[in-house]
């Protein structure tokens, strides 16, 4: 087939600005809040203005389940140099690149032109060879895992401007794939950050107008989870309560805040609509049809007759958490090995968090894994905003979970205890520390978290049970932290 790419190129172009500020302004025209991703995304285009962009920092993969904002991010840094983030974290950039370019790989697909075919098209008629390019070039591709030699484009596109400062490609895709990507050459020349969904403190910026105190949240992070004994994590969140409960004290309507967050938030897209229900049923839609039909597809894993019993899963697991693999490849006639795959694809997909059942260092413990979701709104939007009463406080372990994946990516595993009146999580450090959680919306006992402490065998730092009346420190090991000082974090 003969393919017009130039006159692709040329409608795609002219149309782009127009596009991207569909993503760039609400609907009433105002510029959209930046996400805490887009700081840290701007200081790789910073350094490609300036000439320091280091080899490896070239080419950034942005992995994240969909309805994150992605997109929302790559339009803004599209237009970068009027996108000056409304916090006191912002930096202004007083200098431009010289060429710029937004492609989503789904709309080059649909005209038949793979990725390759359209950057060589760049490099020819546009921004000249690559190698010996001196214009500040941003690339951004949007959902390129739908090429499907998107790996081998962007080994080769690393390979043909080596040693060249001049190029910064930004490509975002999906978490299953991406997560899973088993190209060690390209694991080499490109740099991940992973896009999640926000946080409650991020939740109150982008949508309600109320911003962090400097530094608490990094600080609550550092107490909670890198101190050295229970007495530490008191001494510093004592220290950090004054700012704490003024912030708190400033926050109008904070039950409602809470509620909405936990129902429908955590996802940019969901968190803007008016109506509830309609919210919550984008979310079930967004899991059901784009990650399960679109993206898990692509893996290659699932035959047709397996894909349409992941939904019974999802919906399964939405009702309870921890699970029999036998029982529940039973109850939807899977085999248990298939029911595997999916459960980890649905990790790699970052739809689901897993807890391993605890057992010693190193040591195999035959028992199912708890499943979580990475945010309440999956787990609420599955369950159409129905949630029974032994369901509700699992809405908070998926909260936990999330700010786990956010705040210890890469640095622990988590584990449960599967024994009874045991804590909700264990997680453990590199250096085989532990520490012990436990979490509610009312909890003030100390039972469980002290239970599943002792078969830590002094592996365990300290425990946390989050959900108390107030601040305080039990048996010189275990300290009571009230919900809504989590949730500054």
């Amino acid at each position: 087939m003969n393919k017009n790419i130039e006159k692709f190129y040329i409608e795609w172009k002219s149309n782009l600005d127009q596009y991207l500020k569909s993503y760039f302004q609400t609907p009433e025209g105002k510029k959209r809040k930046t996400r805490s991703s887009y700081l840290m995304l701007q200081k790789y285009v910073n350094k490609l203005i300036s000439g320091e962009l280091p080899e490896e920092e070239k080419i950034i993969i942005l992995p994240g389940i969909r309805g994150v904002g992605k997109t929302t991010l790559l339009s803004q840094l599209y237009f970068f140099e009027i996108n000056k983030p409304v916090n006191h974290l912002s930096k202004d950039i007083n200098t431009t690149v010289d060429e710029r370019i937004y492609i989503s790989v789904d709309r080059l697909l649909s005209e038949d032109i793979s990725l390759g075919e359209f950057i060589d098209y760049l490099e020819k008629n546009v921004w000249g060879n690559l190698l010996q390019n001196k214009k500040k070039i941003l690339l951004l591709i949007d959902e390129i895992q739908y090429d499907p030699k998107w790996d081998l484009f962007l080994k080769l596109l690393f390979d043909k401007t080596k040693g060249n400062k001049n190029i910064l490609v930004i490509a975002t895709g999906s978490s299953a794939i991406f997560l899973n990507q088993k190209n060690k050459d390209l694991v080499r020349r490109s740099k991940t950050e992973r896009v999640l969904p926000t946080k409650f403190c991020e939740y109150l910026t982008l949508h309600k107008d109320i911003f962090p105190e400097k530094d608490l949240s990094k600080n609550l992070a550092r107490a909670i989870f890198h101190s050295k004994n229970a007495q530490e994590v008191f001494d510093k969140i004592k220290q950090l309560q004054s700012v704490i409960i003024k912030k708190l004290s400033t926050i109008t309507n904070l039950n409602d805040l809470k509620k909405d967050y936990f129902y429908r938030g955590s996802f940019p897209f969901s968190a803007e609509m008016i109506n509830e229900s309609e919210a919550l049923e984008r979310i079930k839609a967004m899991i059901l049809i784009n990650i399960v039909q679109r993206d898990l597809i692509l893996l290659n894993d699932f035959n047709a007759e397996t894909l349409v019993k992941i939904p019974n899963v999802l919906f399964l697991l939405a009702n309870s958490d921890e699970i029999s693999i036998k029982k529940l490849s039973e109850t939807i006639d899977l085999a248990p090995l298939t029911l595997n795959k999916i459960l980890s694809a649905l990790t790699d997909a970052e739809i689901l968090y897993e807890l391993k059942a605890y057992g010693q260092p190193y040591k195999q413990v035959k028992k199912s894994g708890k499943y979580l979701f990475m945010s309440p709104n999956i787990r609420i939007g599955l369950l159409s905003g129905v949630i029974g009463v032994d369901i509700k406080g699992k809405i908070l372990e998926d909260y936990l979970a999330l700010l786990f994946s956010k705040e210890l990516y890469g640095q622990v595993d988590a584990y449960y205890d599967y024994g009874s009146g045991g804590a909700d999580f264990i997680v453990r450090f590199k250096d085989n520390t532990e520490i012990v959680f436990e979490i509610g919306f009312s909890k003030n006992e100390i039972n469980q978290v002290q239970t599943t402490m002792k078969k830590t065998k002094g592996r365990a730092k300290y425990g946390i049970v989050f959900g108390s009346d107030s601040l305080e420190l039990s048996e010189d090991s275990i300290v009571k932290i009230p919900l809504d000082y989590l949730l500054l974090l």
